[in-house]
């Protein structure tokens, strides 16, 4: 077997293992829950993307949720945070950039992995800053993803795109 078929054979066994391991896998490590994971011995969620592929952390609790990427200071390129909800529906989701230091883009996924809205170029702010003076955006969707300000653009992501995401449970 040379190189490109083991290559292409690793890869969907790690594909296939992905819907059936769902939060941990064969070697007991758990999803990535910080950004940057290239610095975490963790196991990023790998997504194709019309431009390549993301390397996630995941939030799906409500303490990861509330936290996200608060205090953050880069966000690589190809690499976020796919916030993960319980309620396995679409609804309007809300989220702000309370002691987030970077700028982000936000992406709002239905259950079905379909975009239903990007707020590009969030700004950042400051811890301190007054609650009222924090940005907020919303959108419609099970799922939430954040990538440094300007990676939607990058990763080829537009409305109406549908992205494959494996079963994520949520707590």
């Amino acid at each position: 077997m040379n190189y490109a078929t083991a290559a292409a054979l690793a890869l969907s066994v790690v594909l296939a293992g992905l819907g059936a391991a769902q939060r941990v896998d064969s070697a007991g490590l758990d999803w990535c829950r910080a950004v940057p994971v290239e610095r975490a011995f963790c196991r990023a969620l790998v997504i194709a993307v019309p431009a390549g592929t993301l390397r996630l952390a995941v939030a799906d609790t409500d303490a990861r949720r509330a936290r996200g990427l608060m205090g953050v200071a880069v966000v690589p390129h190809g690499e976020g945070m796919l916030f993960v909800f319980p309620d396995a529906v679409d609804t309007e989701r809300d989220f702000w950039m309370k002691d987030t230091i970077v700028p982000l883009d936000m992406i709002f996924i239905r259950v079905d992995g379909t975009i239903s809205a990007i707020a590009a170029n969030v700004p950042a702010s400051k811890p301190g800053t007054s609650d009222a003076a924090v940005a907020r955006r919303a959108g419609l969707g099970r799922y939430v993803l954040e990538l440094g300000a300007g990676g939607a653009r990058r990763s080829g992501l537009r409305v109406g795109n549908r992205l494959t995401l494996p079963p994520l449970p949520a707590a």
